[in-house]
């Protein structure tokens, strides 16, 4: 079963997915305003987001984001809000 995450990615690749709460929330929005990061949104299974994640605590952000891209049965920008762009790289 699906559950959504939220995460933050960058020129580096992905760098935080952690299960959607309001705590997460408000740390994705306080961290996006630093430089060139968006915030998302992902439906994944647990074992997805355990890979990914492991794949984020080893440093390998962009692998991360491109499994994340691969295995995510979807996924979105919510921050910064430009709906005329939207673009995770």
């Amino acid at each position: 079963m699906p559950k959504a995450y939220v995460g933050i990615a960058g020129p580096n690749g992905l760098t935080i997915l952690q299960p959607e709460r309001d705590e997460t929330l408000l740390a994705i929005e306080r961290f996006v305003g630093r430089g060139r990061r968006v915030g998302f949104w992902a439906l994944l299974g647990d074992d997805d987001a355990r890979s990914v994640q492991t794949l984020i605590r080893q440093g390998y952000w962009r692998e991360a984001l491109r499994a994340l891209e691969r295995c995510a049965q979807d996924f979105g920008r919510i921050l910064p809000f430009e709906p005329e762009r939207f673009d995770l790289h």
